[in-house]
């Protein structure tokens, strides 16, 4: 894999590099120099070693003190440890404790929460410590360090004290040493041994590669990526970032080994195949004075949840300390914002656009980079891009939209911009919206687009006025196009100027301006355009003025037939050119026209029907029905039109037409049943004239003829015996009278007949009605003559109209029956009243025959049976 080398400016750096790369890759870190108290502490002194924990930063310095900072560089602590330089420190894993060695011989352990502190002096250089993880938790307070002495101390407090055992020497001084678990590890000048702290024994050896460069000049690293795989490297300081393919990347900073003119130290990337994928140039200060040992790399705590498989989780990949004398850099990997800035400070918009897309950033990032975007396309005149962009870039911002909008106003290509305008989520302001419209009023190639525009932008967003000021001026100039006229008609529309909008639409041609008119009530206004409104139906069935008047005298004579009057003999030519189908019913209709002009334009349009019509009217019968015998050949037309003459003469002509054509002698007997005896017609056949299907036609005649006859048979019976119902009906009815009782009498009713709740609900119901309207002798007894308001005396009244008290009533009757020796009294009269009769025959033959005495009207013939 070919290598990518970088010349790296540090963030707040005002260094650049001389030398310009002919192409720049993007870098895999990001780097920035830590800030804080940093600075001035270096100012007067140099760093040497650096320890990162879960909550804090450890820095040591040549002067021997230790400073104590959070992650932006601030002092939180100070302590003067060492009298000479710090050459490791080591946190356990709470933060709680630090171990620092120092080239004074000393190594000591310091609490940060409590002032507790231990020093162990060894009297020779020492160079590396490691502390047990778990320091603060364990009784056993173990650490081990090592200098050059070359021996590996393990100090473990017991019952009697601390106490010190080498665990390993003789191979040369201690250069690196890591814990973790139960594991330590060292290096020395023979390489690299694992202890196993639990059982007391070594685990593993390895060698140091012939031909690396001296421990001297170039100090091994240890590095636990987790509880089972250590890293080691005499070359390389090592540390693991996720990588684009295989995801199994190392950190590396080096310096070239000649130490005269010295470089800028060198962060690599590489693989754990050692394949180099970049390498960064870090422009630190001072560099050109310092050796390779100068420098280190220090990581943040690994975690071993974050660290699951070989791989970082997302966003949990580990911090780098760059450490050098004088400066300390800090390097993470770099994220997608970090890859959306890097291309859009090289011009890479598209790229940037499209990234951040992917992983939809901060919205402020996403702002920035459509803004660059759009300004990069501009530049570039790419106007339908930028427009095309614009909705998804400018999104909901109204300020950003009016922003863009003035600037296509302001670089004359809004047009290219209008169809992607919201007019609503935002809705800006009217005067976005009105610039936008005049903008495409003012250039034709745009008049349509101005249309659909109008059309489908909502009325309210916009003031038309400024619209239509701009688009009237044009209206007699070369500019007008018919797009602008109906875009200037839609906008009268909104602005209530109807009857500048119909003139448009007239002159435009638009079908739906009758619909408009009959919408806004606008027929006043189009008096003098009639023409020209009737020429838009003409486009659709390419006809002439003439054509417009026959369509106005129709419309006219259907709305009132004598207005016109004058102009029917115009009309009946006009309709025979253009609806022949409607010349008929106005010939029936009008009483306007001369009947022989009219029969002429039918002569000459061959128009039959309406030719027998005219004739027939002239008077001239049997020159019509020689029209429809001999033209239309039409037998029961002829036989409607004679039937509608009135004329026996013409009943003869007729058959002698039709005796010129056999064939119609047996339609004409077909046709004629019911108007003319067909035997009229068979006696005038002349003798030998042979007339096809003669025999079917005359079995026909017979077979109706008996039909008929037997139809009016069936009738008769059926009126004889309505009329003989009827009689009976009306003669039983006429029996019958009414029976209008008092109070008492109603009172005697309910107490002595068990049916007399019926008959009381109707004398209830007859008791109020005005007698004196509804019989004679003007509401008085036609006995007595007294009047029926005197007495309260129950009233019967008969069909004749005769009415009686009914004490007047039966005397009478009584009087009548004396000789009979049958007499009626009162309670039989009102018992016979109050009882059911419905069946009136069965009744009248069983009162008859049981010898009842019968009541009869005094002054008729009418009687109410005893039933």
């Amino acid at each position: 894999m070919s290598q990518q080398h970088t010349d790296i400016k540090i963030q707040g750096d005002d260094y650049e590099d001389a030398d310009e790369e002919e192409e720049e890759e993007e870098p895999r870190l990001k780097y920035q120099r830590m800030g804080g108290s940093v600075p001035s502490l270096l100012s007067n002194d140099a760093a040497t070693c650096l320890a990162v924990a879960q909550r804090m930063i450890a820095l040591g310095t040549r002067n021997g003190s230790i400073h104590i900072l959070d992650f932006l560089g601030n002092q939180v602590k100070e302590f003067p440890a060492h009298t000479a330089a710090v050459n490791d420190l080591c946190f356990d894993v709470e933060g709680e404790y630090i171990g620092s060695c120092s080239d004074d011989g000393s190594v000591i352990i310091t609490s940060l929460f409590t002032e507790e502190k231990l020093k162990f002096d060894y009297y020779r250089p020492m160079k590396a410590i490691a502390v047990d993880p778990y320091y603060a938790k364990r009784s056993s307070r173990r650490f081990v360090a090592g200098g050059l002495a070359g021996h590996l101390y393990i100090n473990t407090k017991n019952w009697i004290g601390y106490r010190d055992q080498v665990l390993h020497s003789g191979e040369g001084p201690i250069h690196a040493v890591k814990w973790r678990t139960n594991l330590i590890a060292w290096a020395n000048d023979a390489g690299v041994k694992v202890y196993d702290s639990a059982n007391n024994q070594r685990i593993t050896f390895i060698e140091r590669p012939r031909g690396s460069p001296f421990p001297e000049i170039l100090l091994p690293h240890l590095v636990w990526q987790d509880d089972s795989l250590l890293a080691y490297n005499l070359l390389y300081e090592q540390a693991y970032i996720p990588g684009e393919e295989d995801r199994e990347k190392e950190f590396s900073d080096s310096v070239p080994l000649r130490q005269a003119n010295a470089q800028r130290p060198e962060v690599r990337v590489v693989t754990w195949n050692n394949e180099e994928l970049a390498t960064d140039a870090l422009p630190v200060h001072g560099f050109e004075h310092y050796k390779t040992k100068d420098y280190s790399l220090v990581h943040s705590p690994f975690s071993g949840s974050s660290f699951a498989g070989g791989q970082w989780a997302a966003g949990d990949e580990p911090l780098y300390y760059i450490v050098s004398p004088k400066d300390v850099v800090i390097a993470k990997p770099r994220d997608a914002e970090d890859h959306i800035s890097w291309l859009l400070e090289h011009g890479c918009h598209e790229k940037a656009l499209a990234a951040i897309e992917t992983v939809k950033g901060r919205s402020e990032l996403i702002d920035e980079v459509g803004s660059r975007y759009l300004d990069h396309l501009i530049v570039e005149r790419k106007y339908a891009d930028v427009a095309s962009l614009c909705p998804k870039l400018l999104r909901g911002s109204t300020s950003a939209w009016e922003r863009w909008v003035f600037h296509f106003a302001h670089l004359k290509q809004l047009p290219v911009l209008v169809p992607y305008i919201p007019t609503e989520n935002p809705r800006l302001r009217d005067t976005a919206y009105e610039v936008a419209l005049v903008a495409l009023a003012t250039t034709p190639a745009f008049h349509k687009d101005l249309l659909s525009t109008i059309k489908s932008w909502p009325p309210v967003i916009y003031s038309v006025m400024p619209v239509i000021a701009v688009i009237e001026p044009q209206l007699n100039s070369s500019s007008m196009t018919d797009a602008l006229k109906e875009a200037l008609a839609e906008l009268y529309v909104i602005d209530a100027q109807y009857e500048k909008a119909v003139a448009l639409y007239a002159e435009l041609m638009k079908p739906n301006v009758f619909d408009f008119i009959e919408k806004h009530n606008l027929h006043d206004v189009v008096r003098e355009k009639v023409v020209q409104l009737m020429t838009i139906d003409s486009a659709k069935n390419n006809c002439d003025s003439r054509y417009f008047l026959h369509m106005y005298l129709h419309s006219l004579f259907e709305a009132n037939p004598h207005a016109g009057k004058e102009f029917h003999d115009m009309q009946v030519e006009l309709y025979a050119d253009y609806d022949p189908k409607m010349l008929l019913p106005f010939f029936r209709s009008s009483q306007h026209y001369k009947l022989e002009k009219a029969h002429e334009i039918c002569l000459r349009r061959d128009l039959l029907r309406e030719q027998v019509f005219i004739l027939g009217r002239m008077g001239y019968a049997k020159k019509a029905l020689s029209v429809i015998i001999n033209k239309l050949g039409d037998v029961e037309e002829a036989v409607d039109f004679v039937s509608m003459q009135h004329d026996d003469e013409l009943w003869d002509e007729l058959i002698r037409q039709c005796l010129q054509k056999p064939e119609m002698v047996g339609m004409l007997l077909d046709h004629t049943v019911g108007n003319i005896d067909p035997l009229y017609i068979v006696n005038m056949v002349p003798n030998g004239l042979e007339i096809p299907r003669l025999r079917d036609h005359l079995v026909k005649i017979i077979t109706d003829y008996r039909t008929e006859t037997s139809l009016r048979h069936g009738c008769n019976d059926i009126l004889k015996a309505d009329i003989i119902n009827l009689l009976i009906k009306y003669y039983k009815e006429a029996r019958r009278a009414i029976y209008l009782s008092n109070e008492e009498d109603e009172v005697r009713a309910k107490r002595n007949d068990s049916n007399g709740s019926q008959f009381t609900e109707r004398s209830l119901s007859m008791k109020n009605m005005e007698v004196k309207s509804k019989v004679r002798a003007g509401g008085r007894c036609c006995v007595c003559f007294d009047p029926f308001s005197l007495q309260n005396v129950s009233i019967v009244v008969f069909y004749c109209c005769h009415a009686y008290h009914l004490t007047c009533l039966v005397e009478s009757a009584n009087s009548v029956n004396d000789n009979k020796k049958s007499k009626a009294t009162s309670q039989e009269v009102v018992s016979y009243y109050e009882s059911d009769h419905s069946d009136a025959g069965e009744s009248d033959n069983d009162n008859t025959s049981s010898g009842a005495p019968q009541m009869r009207c005094i002054l008729c013939t009418t009687a109410a049976g005893w039933v």
